[in-house]
């Protein structure tokens, strides 16, 4: 019967039944709620574990105090991961060198420096930030690390300091 409705329609035209539009309309609507839900996954995040930063007294005349930032042990810290670092007691915190891996330092005030890795640091590596301070001045230093947006670091030691009494140092 569809047959003859067809042939009897002008050529070029065609005309879809309410049930034709109904079935397709029902299947339509899971494949909108599936390409709706596509961007919760596209925004979830990596863990990278462990990582942890730590003070460092340094070791007077050779190393001078500041911080050390390790990777997890089976993950890579990513490049953008930042380390902001302010102190008090003195009116400059020196500057600061890099070590063990490439970041770029950029002095926010006499008092704050702003540390950001340039490339990942492999699992396990440890990166070293130190500066010009002597422990025999007093100051005291903290830092925190963050990582960039879509990761995250369960378990990892995110905040460091460093004091010095003018003769003991002391460092978390």
């Amino acid at each position: 019967m569809s047959d003859l409705i067809e042939s009897s329609r002008p050529a070029g035209r065609r005309t879809y039944s309410r049930r034709s539009v109904t079935r397709a309309a029902a299947w339509s609507v899971p494949a909108v709620a599936v390409v709706s839900a596509a961007p919760a996954f596209a925004a979830s995040t990596t863990d990278v574990g462990a990582y942890a930063l730590t003070g460092t007294c340094g070791i007077p005349g050779v190393i001078g105090p500041g911080f050390t930032l390790r990777a997890g042990p089976t993950a890579p810290l990513p490049s953008g991961t930042a380390v902001i670092i302010t102190g008090s007691g003195v009116a400059n915190i020196g500057v600061f060198s890099v070590s063990g891996g490439t970041a770029t330092v950029v002095v926010l005030s006499g008092t704050a420096r702003l540390i950001t890795l340039t490339a990942d640091l492999g699992a396990g590596a440890i990166i070293a930030f130190r500066t010009t301070l002597s422990t025999t001045t007093q100051f005291q230093l903290n830092a925190i690390a963050t990582l960039p947006e879509a990761y995250t670091g369960t378990g990892a030691k995110t905040a460091a300091s460093v004091s010095s009494t003018l003769s003991l140092c002391s460092a978390t």
